[in-house]
């Protein structure tokens, strides 16, 4: 790709228009670029040092290379040399982009220099792009050469003549005053990875296009193409595609830009914009005039707002029609314009964009879109082409922009109109304007939202108020918000308004229930309260300032208040009289830090829902039974003085109670053991002795009582119970009846006294969770149920029986991590059958696998442990079922008689070595695995895969057995076109963000590995398998 100088010129134009290009390029004076511009072959050059970062920073970035689809050159193949040279030129003068990457030994190579120094000649030369990167070193280091930079440059000294070294100290210096990227200001690789690549992506993308046609269509070409798959174009059918969200989201501009992409295609076509202003101010009747004559290209009148003319039906349906109906609030809309728009001709397109997602369902459209907010990088792109002029952008303006986005959470209208408002001003006005806004919001923002609310009716008004205003902030699932704003036991108005407010896209619900908001809808919400009475907070309906709060609280007793929310600690110094009595309507009570022994002594609980006094110096609540029906959720959690609980016998619709954290609590009530719909018991670090029940809690579901160290007793069940934990506690035995306990799926026995599993442990048909890491008690492990996945023993010092079912049973196993760290007093019987349970389990989960689509890998560094499945036991025995075993750092795989028509899986097994090893605490071990074609060294691949690790010492050797979806599918790829395969393996001890080198000649972790690459699902499909196993059995019982 040649450009041409006018083409030149535009990429100047294009990068002074970036915020973050600039930010790059800060200190430069403008440059004409030359016409004799390169030849672009290269995104990025990668400028780097090996030994830094080969094995850590640089897998992950070549990796998200690829993912984005970057054409970058990595000198990660060829070798240092002057035959070379000329090869590495051509690729830094090809290339866009140079990626400059400074780490602590970058200054040591020569070669990392000499690339540095051509890379600067031709941003001098051509205007190429340069992006520094200081990867844990500092600027100032690199600028002035100090510390690791010194050293080296004093070595060089000794080798090179004079001039040469001052020419790598000026690149060096002049390439620290650029501004980039520096590593300690994020948090984790993932994070920097992120913000390297999207900046990469924005330079590539304004490189690419001329600012003056980004405006439009900035973050929204995904969406573009997504709805236009949603219109099947190719289909003769007539379609109704919605786009809904909420206000200044950007629908009507999507719909332009789908309208302005195809309108050309269809015979007749028209852009109604502001339909709803458009019907209230002129009727239906106007608008299928305006609308009609659009289509036809002549003056139509219509004589009613029922039906239309034989004519103009005669004439539109032989027309191939694209209509988009902007800003729709009216349920009957295609019915008052077309009557049934099934006489449209076969092909027509009709686009509606609304606030209401009830307005498409009540039109019934073929399918609806919602639109979703900017992302960072998008957002930034879109505030810079509006906030900044091409010639007078500042680095400075780089913090304030990002305090911008961050307050816009990507609503495009925001960032277009407070990019206006501050383009061309001076930083002091920035920083005023956005100080402003925390307490007051853009008129011309605010106008544009409340523009959704002003459609809502009276009652609806009060719920969004309430949310926005109160309960937002709280996390509380819906159905107890409901409790909370229902007025009496029958109102049943609430669910209708909450969800005609989702469908308005003023709020949304998430998976787990909870209901949240845009803190822009927030804010605009907290603008009509302050407006009911800007002087005068006291005739506001709500409240959220203390002050005011204070203020209103010394004149009004608010006898009427129904929700109090105190979280901040500090709020009693503004009552210093004490507190003498609370209003009767109170249905919500949240005060963090209480600071008296009980609530008043006239205080009425009869209306309260939800009770929440954490971290209180509350020793009882109230004295007396008190009549609690209404109470749903009480919190005392670290209420450190509480020393019993009331009599809860009349809470008969408790749900959930957390008094964790109290350590004076050495007994609670036996009333809470009548509680038959309490779902959530929360008694962790508290001082309790024993927990007994001779009733049966019926629907008792999750139930916590880790760092209960004085417990020594505990028999409470429940055929609901889902999750237990007795973690750090020194209860020796489980009641014997656990086994009844069908439903659950989590157990956590971390650190406890725990003996010995109950003989009917295996009924716990849906566990799926058992965790009893260090628990040096447990003697014998009792036979498993099925439905278990993951198995966590580590450090169970004195464990030397496992008792495993039939194998006909183990083959309806689905385990995917069993762990048995330092567990070295396991009896030899016991470790062959942990083997043999390795091999069913490891090997269906590759068949499965195998059998199974391709998968997207993205999200592999978070969720890697769902990609695998992992057996980790004591032992230096490679298993016999494997083909390949060396004791070495590789092996060669012979793949010439190995069919090519299904993939092929592969195993690993590593040979931990102990007892030397040791990791940090949150660290396990990462296996890069580096492909090369038999012995030719200089093409190969490489990828990894990380294993944690619970332990920090591994006390002996330890055999690992693991596949890996990721690598196996990466394997697998790579094994196509091969005969012969040579895999190396480097392990080391870290995490995914950090390595601890351990392959100095200390720490010894890879002892050996191995890998089994025939698994073959057309060659040997997995019932061979199964009847394989099987036989074993039965020749070995």
């Amino acid at each position: 790709m040649e450009y041409s100088s006018s083409a030149a010129s535009e990429i100047k134009y294009v990068v002074f228009l970036s915020l973050l290009i600039i930010s790059i390029l800060k200190g430069v004076e403008s440059k004409q670029l030359s016409d004799n511009v390169p030849q672009i072959k290269y995104d990025v050059f990668v400028n780097f040092r090996g030994e830094d970062i080969r094995h850590s920073f640089l897998g992950y970035l070549t990796e998200a290379f690829h993912q984005h689809k970057i054409y970058a050159f990595v000198d990660d193949k060829l070798g240092k040399g002057d035959e070379i040279w000329p090869s590495l030129v051509g690729a830094i003068k090809g290339s866009l982009i140079s990626l400059t990457i400074f780490s602590e030994n970058y200054a040591s190579s020569r070669w990392c220099l000499e690339e540095l120094v051509q890379i600067l000649e031709f941003r001098e030369k051509y205007g190429q792009i340069v992006l520094p990167v200081f990867y844990h070193v500092y600027p100032k280091d690199v600028r002035h050469q100090k510390r690791s930079y010194e050293k080296a440059l004093a070595e060089h000294e000794k080798k090179y003549n004079f001039t040469t070294v001052q020419n790598w100290r000026h690149a060096l210096k002049k390439a620290a005053n650029l501004s980039g990227i520096k590593s300690f200001d994020y948090m984790t690789e993932v994070e920097l990875l992120g913000e390297v690549i999207n900046i990469i992506n924005l330079v590539l993308r304004r490189l690419g296009e001329h600012p003056l046609n980004l405006k439009g269509v900035v973050g929204i070409e995904k969406q573009v193409q997504y709805l236009e798959s949603l219109l099947l174009q190719e289909s003769t059918d007539v379609r109704v595609i919605g786009i809904w969200g909420m206000g200044g989201i950007g629908k009507t501009t999507i719909a332009e830009e789908i309208f302005n992409k195809l309108y050309s295609k269809y015979d007749g076509h028209c852009f109604l914009a502001n339909v709803k202003e458009e019907t209230r101010g002129h009727g239906t009747i106007s608008l299928k005039e305006k609308m009609f004559s659009m289509l036809l290209a002549e003056n139509v009148k219509v004589n009613t707002a029922n039906g239309l003319s034989n004519y103009i039906k005669r004439k539109i349906g032989r027309m191939k029609v694209l209509i988009v109906l902007d800003d729709v609030n009216d349920s009957d809309l295609l019915e008052k314009l077309f009557g049934n728009h099934g006489w449209l001709r076969q092909g027509s397109r009709i686009i509606i964009t609304t606030r209401d997602k009830q307005v498409l369902i009540a039109n019934k459209v073929d399918d609806i879109y919602q639109v979703g907010a900017l992302k960072s990088s998008e957002a930034i792109e879109l505030f810079s082409l509006y906030a900044f002029n091409q010639n007078n952008f500042d680095m400075e303006y780089y913090k304030l922009s990002k305090r911008v986005v961050n307050y816009a959470k990507g609503i495009p209208l925001v960032l277009k109109v407070l990019g206006h408002l501050l383009c061309g001003k001076d930083k002091e006005v920035w920083e005023s304007q956005l100080d402003k806004l925390k307490n007051m919001p853009n008129t011309d923002v605010h106008n544009a939202m409340k523009l959704s609310y002003d459609d809502l009716d009276r009652k609806e008004q009060k719920i969004f108020l309430n949310l926005a205003c109160f309960f937002v902030q709280l996390n509380l699932k819906v159905d107890r918000i409901k409790d909370l704003l229902k007025d009496g036991e029958r109102d049943n108005s609430v669910i209708v308004g909450i969800e005609r407010l989702k469908d308005k896209a003023l709020i949304t619900i998430s998976e787990d229930n909870v209901i949240s908001m845009h803190d822009i809808i927030q804010e605009m919400a907290w603008e009509i309260v302050r407006h009911e009475s800007i002087e005068d907070p006291g005739s506001r309906s709500r409240l959220r300032d203390v002050d005011d709060i204070h203020e209103v609280l010394q004149n009004n007793k608010m006898s009427k208040l129904q929700f109090l929310y105190f979280p901040s600690e500090d709020v009693f110094d503004l009552l210093p009289q004490g507190l003498h009595s609370l209003p009767v309507e109170l249905r919500y009570l949240a005060w963090t830090h209480y600071p008296l022994k009980s609530l008043p002594e006239n205080f009425s609980a009869e209306k309260l829902v939800i009770l929440d006094l954490s971290d209180s110096q509350v020793e009882n609540l109230w004295d007396g039974v008190q009549n609690l029906m209404n109470l749903k959720e009480v919190k005392l959690s670290g209420s450190k003085s509480l020393k019993e609980l009331p009599d809860l016998s009349k809470a008969t619709n408790l749900e959930e109670l957390y008094i964790n954290s109290c350590p004076q609590l050495t007994s609670v009530s036996p009333s809470i053991f009548s509680l038959k719909k309490l779902e959530k018991l929360d008694l962790g670090f508290c001082s309790l002795t024993k927990i007994i029940s001779r009733n049966h809690l019926s629907s008792l579901s999750y139930f916590n009582l880790i760092f209960c160290n004085k417990l020594r007793e505990f028999s409470v069940t429940s055929e609901n119970l889902v999750m237990l934990d007795l973690s750090f506690t020194p209860v020796n035995a489980l009641p014997s009846s656990f086994g009844r306990q069908s439903k659950l799926e989590i157990l956590l026995l971390i650190n406890s006294g725990i003996q010995n599993l109950p003989s009917d442990f295996k009924n716990l048909t849906r566990l799926r969770y058992l965790n009893a890491y260090n628990s040096t008690e447990l003697h014998t492990l009792t036979e498993l149920p099925p439905s278990l996945q993951t198995l966590d023993i580590t450090g169970c010092t004195l464990l030397k029986t496992v008792w495993l079912p039939s194998i006909s049973e183990q083959l309806k196993e689905s385990r995917r991590e069993v762990l048995f760290w330092n567990c070295l007093k396991l009896n030899r019987h016991s470790l062959k059958a942990i083997g043999l349970n390795a091999h069913i389990n490891v090997m269906k989960f590759a068949y499965h696998h195998l059998s199974a689509p391709d998968e997207n890998y993205d999200d592999y560094d978070r969720n890697y442990r769902s990609y695998q499945v992992r057996f980790v036991y004591p032992g230096s025995r490679i298993p016999e079922w494997l083909e390949y075993k060396t004791t070495k750092d590789y092996v060669v795989i012979d793949l010439s008689s190995t069919p090519r028509s299904s993939p092929i899986g592969f195993i690993f097994c590593f040979v931990i070595s102990g007892p030397k090893v040791r990791t940090m605490k949150g660290y396990g071990f990462i296996f890069y695995i580096t492909i090369t074609k038999d012995e030719d060294e200089s093409k190969k691949d490489s990828i990894y895969i990380y294993m944690y690790s619970p332990v920090m010492r591994v006390a002996s050797d330890h055999v690992c057995v693991i596949y890996d979806q990721r690598c196996s599918h990466y394997l697998n790829n790579r094994a196509k076109t091969l005969t012969k395969l040579k895999i190396k393996v480097k392990a080391i001890a870290g995490n995914m963000h950090h390595q601890q080198a351990t392959d100095k000649g200390k720490n010894r972790v890879l002892g050996s590995f191995l890998k089994a690459p025939k698994i073959n699902t057309r060659r040997k499909p997995y019932w061979i398998f199964e009847h394989k196993i099987e036989r074993k059995q039965g020749r070995d019982s």
